[in-house]
């Protein structure tokens, strides 16, 4: 029968190749001249690095490409391949920052555009983004995390320390980039922000975003205690 590694190496693989083609359609589509001459679309297209979605396209398939390996080594019983700081920061990686930017995305976007879909997502991407492409930028990113969390047996940290301050650098780095782009061209990747900015609202949505973050941060461990009983397996030695 397989094993969880196997389960992981499935979602790995799938998830990596929907990034990579979803990817390659994009690009063809970014390259349209006729697309291009909307000056929107033009200044969407120079804002890519400013979209969060963007960085987490990245993070994921950096992340999915790297787990792939390590466990692809463990299963051939060559996991001297991938060194150990390797393998351990793998599983930082996934802690501090692929599972809580993946679920602020999803939980962040899917009630705006629902809501109001100018606010994050314009109708006007539709033109250069299929649905398919949301749906793989948007939806599919909180199955596949929540996928290898299910099938990741991961210690429980002593300290969480090193993660918060991850969780929080990006954070702080995200920020101070839409605030530089906006000061230096007077764009926003998201319109919410030409709403906001200026306004005691700016900060209040970026702190309700940063304690989002660091909330799905913790919440992770919890959903890990529920799918590997870690939390009980502490309980059961505190007792002995």
């Amino acid at each position: 029968m397989p094993s969880a590694i196997h389960y992981r190496l499935l979602g790995q693989a799938v998830t990596f190749s929907l990034h990579a083609g979803n990817c390659v359609a994009m690009f063809l589509n970014m390259q349209n001249e006729v697309l291009l001459r909307d000056h929107k679309i033009r200044d969407m297209v120079s804002l890519q690095s400013r979209y969060l979605t963007v960085w987490n396209i990245v993070f994921q398939m950096v992340y999915f490409s790297l787990a792939f390996a390590c466990d692809v080594t463990t299963v051939t019983g060559k996991e001297s391949l991938i060194p150990k700081t390797l393998r351990q920061f793998r599983q930082r990686f996934f802690a501090a920052v692929i599972f809580p930017v993946a679920v602020l995305i999803f939980t962040i976007f899917w009630p705006f555009f629902i809501y109001d879909r100018e606010l994050l997502f314009p109708a006007f991407i539709d033109k250069i983004f299929s649905f398919e492409s949301n749906l793989v930028m948007h939806f599919s990113i909180l199955p596949a995390v929540i996928w290898e969390l299910a099938f990741l047996q991961r210690p429980i940290p002593k300290s969480h320390k090193i993660n918060y301050v991850i969780v929080t650098l990006i954070n702080i780095v995200y920020n101070s980039l839409l605030v530089h782009t906006y000061l230096q061209r007077g764009l926003f990747p998201y319109p919410i922000f030409y709403m906001v900015f200026g306004t005691i609202f700016f900060p209040i949505l970026l702190g309700v975003v940063y304690i989002t973050s660091i909330s799905i941060y913790i919440y992770q461990w919890k959903l890990t205690a529920f799918f590997w009983g870690q939390e009980k397996k502490k309980s059961k030695s505190k007792r002995k």
